[in-house]
């Protein structure tokens, strides 16, 4: 083994977390700290989930908030794994046609037109109702008081606040800058409050989930976004639901990894696991790396985001064949068409996990799609819409093709890994199109390599979007560059610890010991109870 390779992934940077007695995993600490004060208080995965997730909302407002969607997997000790969708659906009254009569001739990146149902409300919601055992209102109260109280900024956020993206999109949308705060100057620990934000979050916690989209509140954020070009109406919020679905799974290394089925394209993250227990590669003759040939990879990845491309969009639009992850079916991939994708932004989202002391667990993912979604802001309610139909196409492709009252694609990726002992690892990270490739690398440093899954996580990364064009962080080897280099790619070194490789959140079970591992890319935390 390379040396230096070997002394950079023999040592973490940051100590494994354990427990016995429940532990969450979440994208901050707050969040973290939410979550594991309702595991404290007696509270289950669920309840610890949902805190969790409404502090991220919180937390973390450019990645995730209340006008964001959520998509999760719940597994019971036993092994049972239900996919929680928790997607929005593109406007009714939205077609190829009406876009186009605008004088659209492709999907704005930002702005009223991309915004879909916000799902996430409902998700927080209907996954309590079913498996949960405290009042919404109670799992609410830590992001209510983190709202009010304010949060205080970390490395993550500050950078984000006085860099060009947010200069950008506050100059584009005064009313971001208006309710965030000019571009630059601001310092680590100040407070950013959103009270508006906590009013909407009592309103919820008082009236219910349901109050979000209709009746008065409803009424209320819509007429604000409806003003600024938003097509979503109150028949498309009323009807709106999670749906609680069977997952994807497949066997790997002996164990079943469950993924939620399209839209979320979870699907590519199977595949690639589906291909490398099919056919395990060889790492590079040169030794640079104890496990990962980057060519063989990207090869790999092609061939999975392929399939991805191909059957990834609302469930009523195709039919997954029962052999989808075969050999036969895989080998037969076309990749000479990629869809429209966005540019590498690392993924505006935020992710927790959690494994209570029975063994429940959840692997939540929510987000706005990019930094601060669409930019269209409900400014007395504190909620900023994404930008999920971004990636629609304005023409009469089967998946990708633009229909009205249909979920859009979904990036976000969560998984459970089950073994005889029910949920044996939760996983999930952000990262748009790199969720799946940051997942299955560290599933594989992990259970292959056998290093722990703090030092899997910190591992260095390679990630590739669209086009010829692969990032590798610096602590790659630097041998890569010249073996993908022959093989036509063209190399992109970024940050040693680059947040475009997400933000990954994990917790191993090993019989009633808890391991959790958090990433440094991102302001991940993990707290044992």
């Amino acid at each position: 083994m390379n040396t230096t390779i070997q002394a950079e992934t023999l040592r973490s940077h940051r100590p494994v977390v354990m427990g016995d007695r429940g532990m969450v995993v979440a994208g901050h600490p707050k969040a973290s700290e939410a979550g594991a004060a309702i595991l404290r208080s007696g509270g289950n995965a669920m309840d610890a989930a949902i805190s969790a997730a409404a502090s991220l909302a919180i937390a973390i407002p450019f990645m995730n908030g209340l006008g964001g969607d959520a998509i999760a997997l719940y597994g019971k000790p036993n092994g049972d794994v239900t996919a929680i969708n928790g997607s929005g659906a593109t406007p009714r009254a939205m077609s190829v046609g009406t876009l186009r009569n605008r004088g659209l001739n492709a999907m704005p990146r930002r702005g009223p037109v991309p915004v879909t149902v916000p799902g996430v409300v409902a998700a927080w919601g209907e996954a309590l109702d079913r498996f949960g055992s405290r009042s919404l209102a109670e799992v609410l109260e830590p992001a209510i008081a983190l709202a009010e109280q304010g949060v205080a900024l970390d490395v993550s956020a500050v950078e984000f606040f006085n860099g060009i993206e947010y200069a950008t999109l506050a100059q584009e949308f005064p009313a971001l800058r208006d309710k965030f705060g000019p571009a630059g100057g601001r310092r680590i620990g100040e407070r950013l409050k959103q009270p508006e934000a906590a009013e909407t979050m009592r309103i919820i916690a008082k009236r219910g989930w349901r109050s979000f989209y209709s009746g008065d509140l409803a009424r209320q954020w819509l007429a604000q976004a409806r003003d600024q070009g938003v097509l979503i109406d109150l028949e498309d919020l009323a009807a709106h639901r999670t749906s609680f679905d069977r997952p994807l799974s497949t066997i790997w290394r002996q164990k079943r990894v469950h993924v939620a089925p399209p839209n979320s394209q979870g699907l590519a993250l199977l595949a690639m696991l589906a291909l490398t227990e099919a056919q395990p590669p060889a790492p590079p003759s040169d030794n640079s790396d104890p496990l990962i040939d980057p060519v063989a990879y990207l090869s790999r990845k092609s061939v999975a985001f392929a399939m991805r491309d191909t059957y990834c969009t609302d469930q009523r639009r195709i039919c997954l064949p029962p052999d989808l992850l075969s050999s036969r079916r895989l080998s037969t991939l076309s990749l000479d068409s990629q869809p429209a994708m966005s540019t590498a932004g690392g993924g505006d989202t935020s992710t927790l996990v959690v494994i209570d002391a029975a063994g429940y667990a959840v692997s939540w993912v929510q987000s706005l799609f990019e930094s601060f979604g669409s930019g269209i802001v409900c400014p007395r309610h504190g909620i900023v819409l994404h930008n999920r139909a971004m990636l629609e196409r304005l023409d009469d492709d089967p998946v990708r093709g633009l229909r009205g009252g249909f979920r859009p694609f979904h990036t976000l990726c969560p998984a459970l890994l089950t073994g005889e002992s029910g949920v044996e690892l939760a996983i999930a990270t952000p990262g748009d199109h790199g969720q799946p490739q940051s997942l299955f690398q560290v599933m594989r440093r992990h259970f292959e390599l056998e290093v722990d899954i703090q030092c899997a996580i910190e591992w260095p990364r390679l990630r590739h979007d669209t086009g010829r064009e692969v990032m590798l962080e610096s602590r790659c080897p630097l041998s890569w560059d010249a073996a993908l280099t022959k093989a036509g790619w063209a190399v992109k070194r970024v940050d040693a610890w680059s947040r475009l490789m997400g933000g990954v959140n994990a917790i191993r079970k090993e019989g009633c010991l808890l391991m959790g591992g958090a990433d440094p890319r991102r302001s991940c935390y993990a707290i044992a109870e």
